[in-house]
């Protein structure tokens, strides 16, 4: 294999409608546990991620009317979804690459580890809101033990693998999962109610160590091979080497971080938060450089690259804050558009792209069936871009409030639109897969096998290009009308 190409990942063939799967392997003996990955519907590892998303889209209708909405929309999306997505997409992708036997961390364990996380996210999503401490650390407590068994059982699987290329990825894995055990002892520390000043360095170092360390580290080790597979394109010669150069950085600048905020040496917080953002700087100057020649044209690479826009926008604001505020309570009185930028702009968009993403090509079925999923991923792709990220863009900014919850519940939906997408993309993939195997049954080429009509000579076969002019006119003349409704609302605020 050259440095330019890309891993060749085993070959997942899950069940219809799984979200997530890992290599074919024959089936288990009776009696024995199904090996990691192994083929079958799988409700643990299938439905809390799509079950956390729903729920945080429906509490966006009711939100004015309940305490703590905010809360609970954050970590609706934050733990519940984001979380449970990176436990199962990190194994996929630790088993893709590394190729250990099935039998190292078999579904059983793997059931129990997603099991302890969902009670532990439920039990939190509880506790908190009802300002029940003991649920709380309860549920923390669950959480943590979930996350630092899987951290174990990477580390097993690393020590098993033969050596090869991107093993990187598993150490970003591996030190991601220290991290949420701390977020989460953080977390139920600031459940107990401290004074403002403890409450701003606890807040800062919850929130530091869980999008940066739990979530950032997870995305930076994955986007190493997935970004350049999402826009169909070599890596980059040198993404591997500033990959591994980066991580120290990463880790170091994280623990730094948080020693410098619970011990209150604000100098020592901001300087380590600037080093987070070089290191992040030098992995994404090789990593994402393959975006310049390969721009995306799906909604999926489209969504996550914008969504790493976001992530470095939301490490720029907390940067200005630490360096422009005077006290820590200060600091956390203006998390707010900073909590918008990362759970929208951020997590909600990345996970939203690399699922679309995913899902189709998880499933597998051959070009036919990918693209059957893929097709309803991409979905008024330019709407939702556009009115998400200039929806978002316009709450930042000082407009009168009315018009900012009007754009914001447009935003919202734009983004609850991916569920019902989801849905449709699993049902018309296992249809598809259904139509290719009748089809070859029949003795017949499927439909869609051979290339798409109107290509160059040479050129690669793909989707038709996301981008639409007609849906771009369209969100935006739905995000001014949403600015309007703002403004009839209350004219007077609007001057």
């Amino acid at each position: 294999m050259t440095p330019s190409q890309n891993p060749e990942p085993p070959r997942p063939v899950p069940a219809p409608g799984a979200p997530a799967g890992a290599a074919a392997y024959p089936s288990p003996a009776p009696g024995r546990p199904a090996p990691a990955g192994a083929r079958g519907r799988w409700p643990l590892r299938d439905y809390p991620g799509l079950l956390w998303l729903t729920l945080a889209a429906l509490l966006t209708l009711v939100h004015p009317f309940l305490p703590g909405s905010r809360w609970l929309m954050v970590h609706l999306v934050l733990l519940g979804a984001l979380t449970h997505s990176i436990m199962v997409w990190s194994t996929h992708f630790t088993q893709a690459l590394l190729k250990t036997r099935p039998g190292l961390d078999d579904r059983r364990d793997q059931s129990r580890r997603l099991t302890l996380l969902l009670v532990g996210t439920t039990v939190t999503l509880v506790g908190v809101p009802t300002s029940t401490w003991w649920l709380t650390v309860v549920g923390a407590t669950l959480v943590a033990v979930a996350v630092g068994w899987h951290g174990v059982q990477l580390w097993r699987r690393l020590r098993a693998a033969l050596p090869g290329r991107f093993r990187v990825t598993v150490r970003y894995y591996l030190a991601a999962a220290v991290c949420l055990p701390v977020g989460a002892a953080l977390g139920a520390t600031l459940a107990l109610g401290l004074d403002d000043g403890l409450h701003g360095r606890f807040l800062l170092a919850h929130i530091t160590v869980n999008v940066l360390g739990w979530v950032g580290l997870t995305v930076t080790g994955t986007l190493l091979t997935l970004w350049p597979t999402m826009l169909r394109t070599p890596i980059g010669p040198r993404a591997e080497q500033r990959a591994r150069q980066a991580l120290p950085g990463l880790a170091g600048s994280l623990a730094v971080l948080l020693a410098g905020s619970l011990a209150d040496v604000r100098w020592l917080t901001l300087a380590a938060l600037a080093g987070y953002a070089l290191a992040l700087l030098w992995w994404a100057s090789a990593t994402l450089a393959p975006v310049r020649t390969a721009p995306p044209r799906e909604f999926a690479p489209a969504s996550v690259g914008l969504s790493l826009v976001w992530w470095l926008l939301g490490i720029g604001l907390v940067l200005w804050r630490l360096a422009t505020t005077s006290t820590w309570a200060e600091l956390a009185a203006g998390i707010g558009p900073v909590s918008a930028v990362i759970v929208v702009g951020f997590a909600a968009q990345l996970l939203t792209g690399a699922l679309s993403y995913l899902i189709p090509s998880v499933m597998g079925g051959g070009k036919t069936v990918v693209r059957a999923g893929q097709a309803w991923f991409d979905r008024w792709g330019t709407a939702r871009l556009v009115v998400v990220n200039g929806g978002l863009a316009l709450t930042l900014l000082p407009v009168p409030s009315w018009v900012r919850v009007v754009v914001s519940v447009l935003v919202l939906l734009a983004l609850a639109v991916f569920v019902p997408l989801m849905v449709g993309a699993i049902r018309a993939t296992v249809a598809a897969k259904r139509e290719v195997e009748d089809a070859r049954a029949r003795g017949e080429r499927p439909a869609g096998a051979t290339p798409t009509p109107g290509l160059a000579t040479g050129a690669a076969d793909r989707l038709p290009s996301v981008w639409s002019g007609g849906q771009l006119v369209a969100a935006v003349s739905a995000l001014l009308l949403a600015v309007s409704v703002g403004v009839a609302i209350d004219p007077a605020a609007a001057g």
